[in-house]
C-alpha cells in the first residue's frame, strides 16, 4: 500500500471521527440510553407503581395504627402489622414536633421500613405535615422506636397517622 493510500484512509479516518463529535447531544448513544430510562420511570410512576400517600380517610387515633388506613407502597403487603405505636410529640422551641413511631419486625428476616407519617386536623379535612421515618436492619422480633420531624408548626388538636409502610429485605 502506498503512502498517498495511506494517507487518504488516514485523513478520511480523522473526518469521520471528526463528524461524529460534532453531532448534535441528541444523536449520541449515552443520550438515547438516558432517555430510554427516564420514559421507564416516567411510565413507573405514572402508573401509579409506589406510594399512596394521599390517603386522607381512616383512623384518626394519635397512637396505633389500623392496617386499612395504611397504603402499602413497596415491598411486604402485611407490613402494616408492624407498626407498634405512634406518637405525635410535643414541639421544640422552634415550633419543630418530632413524631415517634415503634416498629416490631414480625418477618423472618432483618427488614428496612420507610414509613410516612402525616399530622392532620382530627376530622381528616386538612393535612398539615407529613414525614418520612425510616429504619434499617430491623433484626426478627426486635422492636425499635425512630423519629421524623415536622417542619411546619401544628395546630392544637392536631394528630399523627401512618399513611405509608414500605417493608424491604435488609
Amino acid at each position: 500500500m502506498s503512502d498517498e493510500a495511506k494517507q487518504a484512509k488516514a485523513e478520511a479516518k480523522a473526518a469521520k471521527a471528526k463528524a461524529k463529535s460534532l453531532r448534535p447531544f441528541y444523536k449520541k448513544k449515552r443520550f438515547i440510553l438516558l432517555a430510554v430510562i427516564a420514559v421507564i420511570a416516567i411510565i413507573a410512576i405514572a402508573s401509579g407503581g409506589g406510594s399512596n400517600s394521599s390517603d386522607s380517610s381512616g383512623s384518626s387515633s394519635n397512637s396505633g395504627a389500623s392496617s386499612d388506613t395504611i397504603g402499602k407502597g413497596l415491598g411486604s403487603s402485611d407490613a402494616s402489622g408492624d407498626i407498634v405505636d405512634i406518637e405525635c410529640g410535643a414541639p421544640d422551641a422552634i415550633g419543630m414536633t418530632y413524631p415517634k413511631v415503634t416498629v416490631k419486625n414480625n418477618s423472618s428476616k432483618p427488614s428496612d421500613y420507610l414509613i410516612t407519617v402525616v399530622a392532620e386536623s382530627a376530622d381528616g379535612a386538612t393535612r398539615y405535615d407529613s414525614t418520612p421515618v425510616f429504619i434499617t436492619a430491623l433484626g426478627p422480633d426486635q422492636t425499635m422506636t425512630e423519629e421524623g420531624i415536622f417542619t411546619n408548626e401544628l395546630p392544637a388538636g392536631a394528630v399523627c397517622k401512618v399513611t405509608e409502610v414500605q417493608r424491604t429485605a435488609a
